[in-house]
């Protein structure tokens, strides 16, 4: 019987124990911190990857100029020093005398020019507060010293009114190329912002200013080219002689 038994037992497999390998290696001291490391280089390298990748494509779009605007700032052209922004006038339809039809009107202090004599640039220096400034347009009075119709030298949109300390009341009329007309020491004005005017219009009626109290009523004229004054008589129609008193 128990040979038998020993027989059987004999032919009966013997069961292998088999090791895993993974095992074997997450056993060892070194396996973790190993694993760990190799992980977050992988991780920093797609990182780097994707940045660089990133970075590329930004200077990629900033430096093409074909067909797409480039993104990077441009240094803004610099105008010519010393030349001035105004048109030549001749270019620009000559101005009316703005003042009313009928009236005799005389012409008082004029525009302070820097390239005239020194004499004529006294006559153009208005006293103020115990000091002299520039004349920046020319004034026109009646030669009865009474008030008179304002009216506007040429067609344009106004663009201000409004009553100031010490020129008086303003009218300011837009025309083309950055031209602006200025009427000032103004009684009253008949216009607001915004109403479009004819050349001849009547915009408002000649009065005082504190700014020029010596001269009475009368009214102050500028032009403005780019917010510049320029002398009016260059632009103003130079045969109205029926009316104006040298």
């Amino acid at each position: 019987m128990n040979k038998m038994e020993d027989q059987k037992n004999q032919n009966q497999p013997i069961p292998f124990k088999k090791t895993s390998s993974w095992k074997k290696v997450l056993g060892k001291k070194w396996a973790f911190p190993a694993i760990y490391i190799g992980t977050a280089a992988i991780i920093l390298a797609f990182v780097m990857w994707y940045q660089g990748s990133v970075m590329n494509t930004v200077s990629h779009l900033t430096d093409v100029k074909d067909d797409v605007a480039v993104t990077t700032p441009e240094t803004p052209a610099v105008e010519p020093q010393g030349e001035e922004a105004v048109p030549v006038a001749g270019s620009v339809q000559p101005l009316a005398w703005p003042v009313g039809k009928g009236v005799q009107y005389d012409l008082g202090m004029s525009f302070y020019d820097e390239q005239a004599p020194k004499d004529n640039q006294q006559k153009a220096l208005v006293k103020y507060s115990n000091s002299f400034f520039p004349h920046t347009g020319i004034d026109l009075k009646s030669t009865d010293g009474k008030s008179f119709d304002v009216v506007a030298a040429l067609a344009g949109k106004v663009i201000k009114v409004e009553n100031d300390p010490l020129v008086g009341k303003l009218v300011e009329v837009e025309h083309a190329d950055k031209l602006v007309t200025v009427y000032q020491s103004l009684e009253n004005a008949v216009v607001s912002p915004g109403d479009q005017v004819t050349q001849g219009q009547v915009i408002g009626s000649a009065g005082r200013n504190e700014y020029e109290k010596d001269a009475g009523v009368h009214l102050h004229f500028e032009v403005r080219v780019d917010n510049k004054p320029v002398n009016p008589e260059q632009y103003l129609i130079q045969d109205d002689t029926d009316t104006k008193n040298q």
